[in-house]
């Protein structure tokens, strides 16, 4: 009941304007840094559960779309994140690597066959952990991965990849995951284990600002 009831304050916080604070105006936001950090105080005098829950969606997940993606990232995905269309998960943290995140071990590896990303998580300490909206709200997530083309490792980079069916709510093929459950606080937030089984998205999805990967897999960065 108390995830239920937080999923329906961040759609009134949607209907009120409230969250779009710190995003650019020319993206429907604000630009007003100071009055999202007296959001962020006040939400949280309300239900410490509203404000992580709106925490994830649009400091964590919405923002890695802003912050690490590029124009066409903004223009496909990020409005639905930003009006909550589609709950989102930021998945970085693993079981076994935590905060570590040089050393995750889901990779990202390049088919240029089909100019797609092969997400896998290989074994169950790369599990991704304790992520918000993860055990039953978020119909897409930002996956931090080891990116790999040609047989090189370059580093971790972060992809756009759907995990829900919207209509059904259901895991899409290839995506496995569990309910962290009961915890000692916060419970209006649904934390939860995401992991991936080959599962394929478009090249276009890895948020590139920072790193590209050209349709022959040849990889560059500025």
């Amino acid at each position: 009941e108390h995830r239920e009831r937080v999923l329906e304050q961040l759609r009134l916080l949607v209907a009120e304007g409230d969250v779009l604070r710190a995003f650019p105006a020319e993206l429907g936001g604000a630009d007003d840094h100071g009055g999202s950090l007296a959001r962020f105080e006040e939400v949280l005098t309300a239900d410490p559960s509203l404000q992580i829950k709106a925490g994830v969606q649009w400091g964590l997940f919405a923002s890695a779309i802003l912050h690490l993606g590029t124009e066409d990232h903004h223009r496909r995905l990020l409005r639905c994140a930003m009006a909550l269309e589609v709950p989102g998960s930021f998945a970085m943290t693993e079981i076994g690597h935590g905060s570590d995140v040089a050393s995750i071990a889901t990779t990202a590896t390049y088919d240029p066959e089909t100019e797609e990303f092969v997400i896998h998580t290989p074994y169950r300490a790369a599990w991704k952990e304790y992520l918000g909206n993860a055990a039953k709200h978020a119909t897409a997530a930002v996956v931090f991965a080891q990116l790999v083309t040609k047989g090189v490792n370059h580093g971790v980079h972060a992809f756009y990849v759907p995990i829900r069916d919207p209509r059904t709510g259901e895991f899409l093929p290839g995506v496995t995951g569990e309910d962290d459950g009961l915890k000692g606080g916060l419970n209006g937030v649904d934390n939860g284990r995401l992991a991936f089984d080959h599962v394929r998205v478009p090249r276009r999805d890895l948020l590139n600002r920072y790193g590209d990967v050209a349709p022959d897999g040849t990889y560059t960065s500025p």
